[in-house]
């Protein structure tokens, strides 16, 4: 997270870095952060799959990055739709960036 882009909107925040691969064409890796301050075991939980779906839907459309994602106390209330939007904008950025 030290030193990369930053985007955050709504219920989640995005950090990420370019991958530096010898593959031509690397696959986006995700690492998912849900603290203690979203909610108990059980919502915690729950954040999580919600984000792990969207993220299956989403992940081949991502660049070749390191991607973390950290959800604010306010993704109780989103859904796998939310989530999926926001990493489409969050793909815009990273592509944005790159340029």
């Amino acid at each position: 997270m030290r030193g990369g882009p930053t985007f955050a909107a709504g219920a989640l925040v995005a950090n990420w870095r370019p991958r530096k691969s010898e593959e031509p064409v690397a696959a986006a890796r995700v690492g998912i952060t849900v603290s203690s301050k979203v909610g108990d075991a059980v919502v915690r939980n729950r954040v999580k799959r919600r984000l792990r779906e969207a993220i299956r839907h989403e992940l081949a459309a991502l660049p070749s990055v390191d991607l973390v994602l950290i959800a604010r106390p306010a993704a109780v209330h989103s859904g796998v739709a939310d989530f999926r939007a926001f990493l489409r904008l969050a793909r815009e950025r990273m592509e944005r960036s790159s340029r």
